[in-house]
């Protein structure tokens, strides 16, 4: 412990930056000009330029923090928060400007948050891995990007953008040692120009780490929560066919097989009575959480070393813990990209066509509380362990205290189960084709302009068995005065006195689905700029049609499949959406350092299916679509640089969600769980701002910052009050996964040292992310406060040397630390409502490590 609070020591010391700035060009002057070079336009603009809220990390920004996925962009840029996900190790749940992808990670969901690999779409968040690539820049666009990035962008679009293969020969070789025994290998070779023609890339990562959290009933600690390896591999090439044509081909592959982050319980049901609530003058009646507590009080550990089950009860992260069904979760990500290009003297045409696919199988522990036995509710079994001289007179052959029945029940033990509270598996997959085909023209004249046409489709399926326990009152649910009479009371007592009163019924349920979706689109958009390329005024519009068609063939919601044709009939069902976004755009810029901009934008989320609602033959209710829903954002923005090298941009927004796909929980006969449905009747708005500075103090410091702020106004929610009937609860509901605050700030130091061509960067950063709840219906959610995730703010730092030369090799070292004030933060939670039970997922701890790198 003592060596680890000296390397946390060390490394904050060591590291003097916040935000690392990327190499500033400078003029004959001597002064710091930062150009950024960004495509949220589809063709390459200076970032200052670009009237749309984006940010830009470069490939130094990215080597340097050591981004390689999605979740690493959290907190750095403003009103942009990003969770991991539940069950599978490349899930993520993005945030921007408070629209987040949804939680549910079913396929019958688009994500609002649009998801790009060099230009591709990705439907699945899950089904994206970028570590093995060298990435060029990330560009992240706030507010709708409907024109040219399409359907579901209605709160923003990251894209990830590759280097592409040198012209030069090269080869980086890059090795690292961390904590938790991490150790990572990943080479690049570039092949240079071959026959004056082409260029290829190779790529290969192997990365490997133990566990963060030590399950305590598994002995191998790469099979620890947070333990990972990783395989990747990457085919790049381009050829110039001729002058003018070019094509470019690049093929992924990656293997990820690691374990989730613990799931612990945070609270349990303890049988205190949630009173029906008064919403708006109407009466809702109150999700009741089952006495999974005392339940839990009268159950034990298997496993001695694990303690009792109600001691690993609590919100305080756990470590060690006791998963006794935690198996990895395998994810095998594949994708190939041919891109043509046509460079002609006023027009450029490009086409793109890109396959991906994703498999995923995992085996999850959502309890933590190692193998527990307790009593399990049988009928036949009712009266085992109960006095003779109570249930002597309810049970054959013959009444009495000394019925020979009733004695032989009382000696027998209450039949028990070692069933946990949840558990799950998945198998699930999907595959993606996509043809885009632009054209892109007027370039460096006073009218700029993009056509385009879009096809998508794509296929899915998921297998995902679920077994959990759901707790029955047995003295409130069997033995009342209603079925027992007088003897109600003495049964109930005696019930209490055994330990008994609490039995689980145990349920075991499977959802079973494919589905297929078909997108269609076409878009243009223009610039007019009156006064020439370089005129102070511009004005853009930019429209786009989208057609999408869904389909989904439920084959299972339960715990055996459908077999009559009914049933199969209620659950095949297909649906088709369509819409018209776009956007208007006016920007000035007022000089050479000023470009002020206004946008209104309109963006739309297609429409699906919601794979865990319930139907029903008897009552005719079949699998219903739920509709598109849209958004109307307003938006001025500015951007200058009034010093040199200061940057400092900012924006407000005020946004309009309408027709929003708002989930209601349905209550399954029978069942201790809910389905749910997805109806179009939310409505929400978001006033919000947002300020990003970049200043170069000198050539050797510069500090960076962010922040962003939104007001989060939800006007419209339904909920069923206790009469049936849909009203607004919109009053008493909170955005989830929203946070209202974001922020980033810090110092770079980087300069020459030792009198030759080396260089050190030190550099320290924190990022800030407000306080979040994951589940926003307090009605339904009565565990929503303990579940939710705090306000976290996270110190990473680095402390780098390149262009060291030894013995004639160059190559640089790299001491790297994240998390390194080893800040405790839930990064999601799960409130199972009335299964009586919440659980929190903990964020990464403190890790750090040193790489080292050639390049030769």
């Amino acid at each position: 412990m003592a060596k680890y609070r000296i390397t946390k020591t060390l490394m904050a010391g060591a590291a003097l930056g916040a935000l690392y700035a990327p190499a500033y060009a400078q003029d004959a002057d001597g002064a710091n000009n930062r150009v950024i070079i960004v495509t949220a336009n589809k063709r390459e603009q200076s970032l200052q330029d670009t009237p749309i809220a984006i940010s830009a990390l470069s490939s130094e920004q990215v080597e340097l923090q050591g981004i390689s996925e999605t979740q690493d962009l959290s907190g750095l840029a403003p009103n942009v928060s990003v969770n991991g996900g539940t069950t599978n190790a490349t899930a993520s749940v993005i945030t921007i400007r408070g629209i987040p992808t949804s939680a549910d990670e079913t396929q019958g969901y688009d994500s609002p948050i649009g998801l790009y690999l060099d230009g591709v779409y990705l439907a699945r968040a899950s089904a994206s891995s970028f570590e093995v690539a060298e990435i060029e820049r990330i560009e992240v666009l706030r507010g709708p990007q409907g024109t040219l990035f399409g359907r579901n962008t209605t709160g923003g679009a990251i894209n990830f953008i590759t280097k592409a293969p040198s012209e030069e020969a090269s080869a980086k070789v890059k090795l690292g040692y961390g904590n938790y025994d991490q150790k990572q290998a990943r080479f690049i070779v570039n092949s240079g120009t071959i026959y004056d023609s082409g260029r290829i890339s190779l790529g290969y990562l192997y990365k490997k780490r133990n566990g963060v959290v030590d399950n305590l009933l598994q002995p191998d600690k790469s099979l620890d929560p947070g333990g990972n390896e990783t395989h990747g591999a990457r085919l790049a090439f381009e050829v110039d066919i001729t002058e003018n044509l070019k094509i470019t081909n690049i093929t992924d592959w990656t293997k990820i097989k690691g374990v989730p982050h613990a799931n612990q319980l945070t609270e349990v049901g303890n049988g205190a009575f949630r009173p029906n609530a008064t919403v708006g003058g109407n009466t809702f009646a109150q999700v009741q959480p089952a006495n999974v507590g005392g339940y839990l009080a009268n159950a034990t550990a298997l496993e001695p070393q694990c303690g009792t089950p109600l001691s690993n009860v609590q919100r305080a992260r756990l470590d060690p813990i006791c998963l006794e069904s935690a198996g990895l979760s395998t994810d095998t990500i594949r994708g190939n990209m041919t891109r043509l290009e046509l460079d002609l003297d006023t027009v450029t045409v490009r086409s793109t066509t890109a396959f991906r696919g994703w498999k995923n199988t995992s085996t999850d522990d959502l309890d933590g509380l190692g193998t527990i036995r307790g009593p399990v509710f049988g009928q036949t079994s009712l009266f085992n362990g109960l006095p003779a001289s109570i249930t002597g007179f309810l049970v054959p052959p013959f009444s009495g205290p000394t019925n020979p029945t009733a004695l032989f029940l009382q000696s027998q033990p209450v039949p028990t189960t070692t069933q946990p509270l949840f558990q799950a598996q998945n198998d699930r997959g999907q595959t993606q084709f996509s043809q885009e085909l632009e054209i892109v023209g007027g370039t460096g004249t006073n009218f700029e302009w993009i056509l385009g046409g879009f096809y998508f489709s794509e296929k899915g399926r998921e297998f995902n068995p679920q077994s959990f326990a759901f707790i029955l009152d047995t003295n409130q649910a069997v033995f009342r005065d209603a079925s027992f009479g007088p003897f109600g009371p003495g049964l109930r007592a005696a019930n209490t006195a055994n330990g008994t009163q609490f039995r689980a019924v145990v349920q075991n349920s499977t959802l079973a689905y494919t589905v297929k979706g078909e997108s269609y689109a076409i878009y243009g958009q223009g610039t007019f700029r009156p006064g020439g390329e370089d005129g102070a005024l511009g004005v853009t519009l930019g429209l786009r049609y989208t057609w999408d068609k869904k389909e989904i063939d439920r084959t299972q919601n339960g715990a055996t499949a459908f077999a009559t044709p009914a049933e199969i009939a209620l659950n095949q069902q297909s649906a088709k959406f369509s819409e018209p976004t776009g956007h208007l755009t006016v920007d000035y810029r007022a000089s050479d350092d000023v470009n002020l901009y206004a946008r209104a934008a309109r963006g739309y989320r297609s429409g699906g299916f919601n794979a865990r609602q319930s139907t029903s033959v008897a009552n005719n209710v079949a699998l219903i679509p739920f509709g598109e829903e849209k958004i109307t954002s307003y938006e001025f923005g500015a951007k200058t640089q009034l010093i040199d090298g200061l940057t400092l941009n900012g924006a407000i927004f005020y946004n309009i969600y309408e027709d929003q796909q708002s989930t209601i929980p349905i209550p399954i006969q029978g069942g201790g769980s809910f389905g749910t449905q997805v109806v179009n009747a939310g409505k929400t708005k978001y006033l919000g701002g947002e300020l990003e500075a970049r200043w170069q103090i000198t050539d050797a410091f510069s500090i960076d910052g962010s922040f962003g702020y939104i007001d989060t106004k939800i006007k419209q929610f339904p909920g069923a009050d206790i009469n049936g009937v849909i009203k607004n609860i919109g009053s008493i509901y909170t955005a989830g996964n929203s946070p209202s605050t974001t922020a980033n700030a810090g110092i770079t130091y980087s300069a020459p040292v030792g009198g030759g061509d080396t260089r050190l960067t030190a550099r320290v950063g924190a990022s800030h992310v407000s306080s979040v709840t994951f589940f926003g219906n307090p009605l339904t959610a009565p565990f929503q406060q303990s579940t939710k995730g705090g306000a976290r703010t996270l110190v990473d730092a680095q402390l780098r040397l390149d262009d060291i030369n030894l013995g004639g090799a160059e190559f640089s070292l790299q001491l790297w630390g994240k998390n390194i004030l080893d800040k405790e933060y839930v990064s999601r939670g799960i409130d199972f409502g009335q299964l009586g039970f919440g659980s929190v997922i903990y964020g990464e701890p403190a890790t750090y490590g040193l790489s080292l790198e050639f390049e030769f």
